[in-house]
């Protein structure tokens, strides 16, 4: 494996290139798409929509580019960042924004904001990280039926989604949540909160639009609201044939006629997907109480979920539940996979963790006061580190970084993230990070990547 140092030449290259802060990135909702990511994909320099175009003229284009940086921080325990009240931390007006004024324009109230066309009942969200990290929780609000998008987005008019089990496959997270009945433009927010001393979590706001949906939950013909349409809805409704009812007039063509009697019979039955055929819609036994964890619309007793512990309940509830850890985000319990996932005995997934990672520490350059640095990460593992945080620590000041990004430095404790750009690290691969420090050169110690210990090369 090859292990050269980097010249100078492309050094001074890509510290011009590169800028340095305490900004990183680590991603936005892209499905539906986040404002800032949509705003994003129009392009910095040639934006389309009036809405995108006003917010660069309140703050320029830099945060278009640093569309994955949408960032505040909760600093406390795991438990604490769990369940954090952001009302108490996020003012209203400037939940686009996180409260961030780097973001001021996003915060725009206005009707124009680019949309996606969504309905209500089960939907899967994706969220496109940059740099996953985990422990990390996913939490997720809906504005109100009586909120309109010439309301400023305020903690009043947010309604708060149940969420199923959280998945990674690749860099994404995905997750399902049940979207309410709603019409016309709204919003879903979505916080994305890592579970670390730091407490940095990453915001987004997604615009959508419902259109005139129709409630899952409900039936038109279902005139006596059984959760099913049947010969006592046809008697209602020929009782009010050529009246202008509104109740049964429910193709609303203003006269209960031929049109209503077809509508009703194509509906004949459950109101709805009736798994279990009991005669209540899933939606409705859903909403009444029965358990759909991975929140798909589909109760859980119709699905025969796998519960590889025996306990009795579904993997995927013990997962979203908290009761067993699911390091690796798969959806299933690790305490399930040990048997064949931890070849050293040591109670973790082998998937969870990688000893096979080593680092090297090499001096370019010196002068008096400072030098060039860089550090190399090796993976001998089988499997990729996909988005990495690197932890390490100094006696010296690191001035600048490139081939990553700078998050900061406490005391003797350096943090670094992944760019868009190297987030994985494969078998038999390498990523150098390069710096300039004030300071008296010495290797690094205390090194870590994902929380892993990385041991110095031979």
């Amino acid at each position: 494996m090859e292990r050269s140092g980097i010249s100078r030449n492309l050094v001074c290259l890509l510290v011009l290139a590169v800028p340095t802060g305490l900004a990183f990135g680590h991603g936005s909702l892209s499905h539906p798409p986040s404002r800032i990511y949509s705003a994003f994909q129009e392009g910095p320099e040639q934006p389309v929509s009036d809405a995108v175009i006003d917010a660069i003229a309140i703050g320029g284009t830099q945060p278009l580019y640093d569309w994955n940086e949408l960032v505040n921080f909760h600093p406390g325990t795991s438990d604490q960042q769990r369940v954090i009240d952001y009302s108490q931390t996020i003012p209203d007006g400037q939940l686009a924004s996180a409260g961030n004024a780097k973001y001021a324009g996003f915060d725009q109230v206005r009707s124009d904001w680019p949309s996606t066309e969504l309905q209500p009942g089960p939907f899967e969200f994706v969220w496109y990280a940059t740099t996953p990290h985990d422990p990390s929780v996913h939490r997720a609000w809906i504005t109100t039926e009586d909120w309109d998008p010439n309301m400023p987005l305020d903690w009043a008019h947010m309604e708060a989604l149940s969420i199923g089990p959280v998945s990674l496959e690749d860099s994404a997270y995905r997750f399902n949540a049940i979207l309410p009945h709603r019409t016309g433009k709204h919003v879903i927010y979505v916080i994305w909160q890592r579970l670390d001393p730091v407490g940095e979590g990453f915001y987004a706001v997604a615009d959508v639009d419902f259109g005139q949906s129709v409630d899952p939950t409900e039936c038109p013909a279902d005139f006596d609201d059984d959760g099913q349409i049947t010969v006592v809805d046809l008697m209602a409704l020929i009782a009010a044939w050529g009246t202008s009812d509104e109740t049964f007039d429910v193709v609303e063509d203003g006269v209960v006629d031929v049109s209503d009697l077809t509508y009703t019979l194509s509906a004949w039955g459950s109101c709805g997907p009736d798994c279990d055929s009991n005669g209540i819609p899933d939606a409705v036994e859903i909403s009444e109480g029965a358990l759909d964890c991975d929140a798909d619309g589909v109760p859980d007793v119709c699905q025969q979920p796998s519960d590889c512990d025996g306990n009795g309940i579904p993997d995927i509830c013990d997962v979203i539940q908290g009761t067993h850890t699911d390091c690796n985000l798969n959806l299933i319990p690790d305490q399930c996979e040990l048997a064949d996932g931890d070849a050293d005995g040591n109670g973790v997934l082998d998937a969870c963790q990688f000893d096979g990672l080593s680092f090297s520490f090499d001096v370019e350059s010196t002068w008096d006061g400072g030098f060039q640095g860089a550090i190399t990460i090796y993976n001998d593992e089988p499997q990729c580190v996909i988005g990495w945080e690197l932890l390490f620590h100094v006696d010296y000041v690191i001035d600048q970084v490139w081939g990553a990004r700078f998050v900061s430095q406490k005391d003797t404790q350096v943090r670094v993230v992944n760019e868009d750009w190297n987030n994985r690290i494969c078998s038999g691969k390498s990523v150098t990070i390069g710096f300039i420090a004030t300071g008296n050169p010495a290797v690094p110690t205390e090194v870590t990547i994902n929380g892993n210990a990385v041991p110095q090369a031979p």
